[in-house]
């Protein structure tokens, strides 16, 4: 793996794998999950602290405390290991959306029922404190400032972004400088004054399905995980159900025209969102923007919808 070497993961898992060839299931941005047994899993996290994984701990233990029609994980031990924080978790089953798309199990039209279902079960199941407690992007602080509203929380992440990205930014995307600044208001002017619990990053890769075709968990908070307007995440699981394929733009509109026909979010303060995401999360793997994901995020701040929904 590109981060510990096997006989360094084994030697941090030792207490719990029971052997010296530990299993990888799974290896993100954040860190990597072991196998332990038939109901647990361990993740060697690559950065953040022990603090910030009981702050996820209670989250998912309050996220779990809602009538979700999937499960979510739950860390049942938090500990540092030879400099590394681990986390012990329930391990779920099932097969990801993207696995069964790949293998014909589940169809393109299913998945978008399986997406916009989560995205309407989490805008149902309303708000919650602990979600505000968390920190995003690999920031130290929570997102939130005690009292503040969520359209001045994501400004106030996006203006950080943008300060410290502005010269990559300002290079690659067309008026940017005022598109930055149109974002702050704009942030407040949509906002729907509804709140739940947002993902942040549901791609295909994160939900599990069960054999039927249902889904059953959903995996991988944090990376944007918030509590805030659910149209926010709306927006991006449409955007990021398929960033890279030939099909890309038409996926996201076809998933929008459901968004807004099942949920009635209107589509300017989806494509505000849309910007606000590709400000955000542009430089979050290449500061030097360089990378794929700094040039999809560009493309949809130079878009014409994107832009119309900013600047008017």
């Amino acid at each position: 793996m590109s981060h510990l070497a096997e006989d360094q993961v084994a030697a941090v898992l030792r207490q719990w794998i029971g052997t010296t060839t530990p299993k990888l299931l799974g290896e993100g941005m954040e860190g990597a999950v072991f196998e332990v047994d038939d109901s647990r899993v361990a993740k060697i996290w690559f950065a953040g602290s022990v603090e910030s994984s009981r702050r996820a701990a209670a989250f998912y233990d309050a996220l779990a405390a809602k009538p979700l029609p999937f499960q979510v994980p739950r860390i049942t031990q938090v500990e540092s290991v030879g400099g590394r924080v681990v986390t012990i978790e329930r391990r779920l089953t099932g097969t990801t959306v993207a696995a069964a798309l790949a293998a014909g199990a589940v169809s393109r039209e299913a998945a978008y029922t399986i997406v916009v279902d989560i995205v309407a079960a989490l805008a149902a199941g309303g708000g919650l404190r602990a979600a505000r407690e968390l920190a995003v992007l690999g920031e130290v602080a929570p997102l939130f400032n005690t009292g503040e509203g969520f359209p001045v929380a994501l400004a106030r992440l996006a203006e950080r972004r943008v300060e410290r990205f502005r010269q990559v930014l300002s290079g690659a995307v067309a008026d940017f400088d005022r598109k930055a600044a149109a974002l702050t208001s704009r942030l407040v002017e949509v906002d729907s004054g509804r709140r739940a619990v947002l993902h942040g990053d549901l791609i295909p890769g994160n939900i599990l399905v069960d054999a039927s075709g249902r889904p059953s968990a959903v995996l991988d908070w944090g990376f944007l995980t918030t509590e805030g307007d659910p149209a926010f995440d709306a927006a991006v699981t449409a955007a990021i159900f398929d960033m890279y394929g030939p099909e890309a733009a038409q996926i996201e509109r076809d998933l929008l025209d459901r968004i807004e026909a099942r949920l009635g979010y209107d589509r300017g303060a989806l494509l505000v969102y849309r910007a606000a995401y590709s400000v955000i999360t542009a430089n979050a793997y290449d500061p030097t923007g360089q990378d794929g994901h700094f040039a999809w995020c560009v493309a949809a701040l130079n878009r014409a919808d994107v832009t119309r929904a900013l600047l008017g």
